[in-house]
């Protein structure tokens, strides 16, 4: 934007040249559905095209932190004046369609406002509604009325965080995405009666719902859910048609369930604990598969013929005795773990391995011979792979002593590409970190090392 210079449509002079108003209304309109309402409100000073353009946006983006940013104290004012700016020039612009409606504040109380502002949604039958407010006093969240539902039935996507909803009974037929966070007065029972009403939903999300117990999950239509659980609930999931899940829990007493489900592509679960022989059940179909931190992994066995990529966290310091690998078409395979505890991964018949990533997380305050010994074994463990990517805290963990080159042998024989990367600066000579890394991998072709702070931890 910095190009940007007012002007009343004469060429540019050499202060700087004006491209995006030699734009199309229809990508101007689409790049200022990205930003936030009041920067585009602001924009119309620029040019007399500009004056009336964010009129035709057809996403209103509203947001007490970006409004408060620009100097502007008084967000409600601020809406009020934008709702009302907006609705009195409909009447003079072509094509002012509304399709998305943004609302992101703290709430303090004024049901009455925020009500107002929902109609306005109503009045356009505004298709996408995103409502983030979140409550600054315990038992203070904004209670959605029922009638916003009864008069736009056609919603297709609905993003709620931080309301309340008492059982509303709704139908929304059109409705494709259904994200519901932080929601107050959502039970089993009107949970349920929800997702019946909605034929069409293909995607949800269910995020920090305390106060539902063991809601069940019954929906034909849905491909795709996340659901994070806290507390003790329990999930009962029936959902034929689901291709990706994702299952976080706060705490290990969560509980989930499954129907057979035969198309499911892509499963992630955090922090759950499960029997990891439920993960037979989607051999024939499973793409891509990530366990974070899951309790019942210490003798993992995955077997299948479709899986491409896995992914395996462990940051804790339960015991893992051994992970069996038999996927032909693997394509990456990503390994996060805290220390180099030795145990047997087994990686058979992937041929099809490209990559494998391999972060040690955590600071050691001394790198001895077992730590040497045990990333040997780790390492020697993935040696069918030719592409590794190693993340360690500090070069001096790949700093094999000469003593201990003597008596062992290198564990990756057939690796071809190294890239080593570590959270603290370099602090050994390259040729010591170079030399201890060509012992380890003598068939090297390429060799990398780079320190990168970020995607650590």
């Amino acid at each position: 934007m910095s190009n940007i210079r007012r002007n009343d449509g004469e060429e540019p002079g050499d202060e700087g040249i004006d491209l995006i108003s030699k734009l199309p209304d229809p990508i101007i309109h689409h790049i200022l559905s990205f930003i936030p309402t009041i920067d585009a409100v602001r924009m119309s000073v620029l040019a007399k095209r500009w004056r009336r353009m964010w009129y035709s946006v057809p996403t209103l983006n509203l947001s007490d932190k970006e409004i408060q940013r620009r100097n502007n104290p008084n967000c409600h004012n601020f809406i009020d004046k934008c709702l009302k700016w907006r609705d009195s020039n409909t009447r003079y612009i072509g094509d002012s369609s509304l399709t998305r409606f943004n609302l992101e504040m703290s709430y303090y109380g004024g049901k009455d406002r925020v009500d107002k502002w929902l109609k306005f949604v109503a009045k356009y039958n505004v298709p996408e509604l995103d409502l983030r407010l979140r409550p600054m006093y315990d038992g203070n969240a904004y209670s959605l009325p029922e009638s916003i539902f009864k008069i736009v039935e056609s919603f297709t996507l609905l993003k709620l965080d931080g309301l309340k909803m008492d059982g509303p009974r709704i139908c929304l037929r059109s409705l494709k995405l259904l994200s519901l966070k932080n929601i107050e007065g959502l039970n089993d029972s009107s949970f349920e009666d929800l997702l019946a009403n909605c034929p069409s939903l293909k995607t949800l999300e269910l995020r920090r719902c305390n106060e539902l117990s063991s809601p069940r999950v019954s929906s034909p239509s849905l491909n795709s859910f996340e659901v994070e659980l806290s507390f003790n609930q329990t999930i009962k999931i029936e959902a034929a048609n689901l291709q990706f899940l994702l299952v976080q829990a706060s705490t290990r007493n969560c509980k989930i369930t499954l129907d057979p489900i035969m198309n499911l592509k892509r499963l992630s679960l955090i922090e759950l604990k499960f029997d990891h022989r439920w993960l037979e059940d989607f051999r024939l179909s499973l793409e891509s598969l990530k366990l974070n931190e899951c309790d019942g992994c210490e003798n993992l066995n995955i077997i299948s013929q479709r899986l491409k990529n896995f992914v395996f966290c462990k940051r804790t310091h339960q015991k893992i005795d051994s992970i069996t690998i038999d996927t032909p078409n693997l394509v990456s395979f990503s390994y996060t773990t805290r220390n180099v505890h030795p145990f047997e991964i087994s990686l058979k018949n992937t041929p099809n391995l490209l990559v494998c990533n391999v972060t040690i997380v955590g600071c050691q305050l001394k790198y001895d011979s077992n730590w040497y010994f045990g990333l040997i074994s780790l390492l020697s463990n993935l040696s069918c792979s030719k592409n590794i990517c190693l993340h360690v805290y500090s070069d001096e963990a790949l700093i094999f002593p000469t003593q201990l080159r003597r008596i062992c042998r290198p564990s990756l024989v057939s690796l071809e590409n190294l890239e080593v990367k570590t959270y603290r600066p370099l602090s050994k000579e390259p040729d010591l970190i170079r030399e201890a890394l060509y012992w380890l991998s003598p068939s090297l072709k390429s060799l990398s090392t780079e320190h990168q702070e970020r995607g650590f931890y």
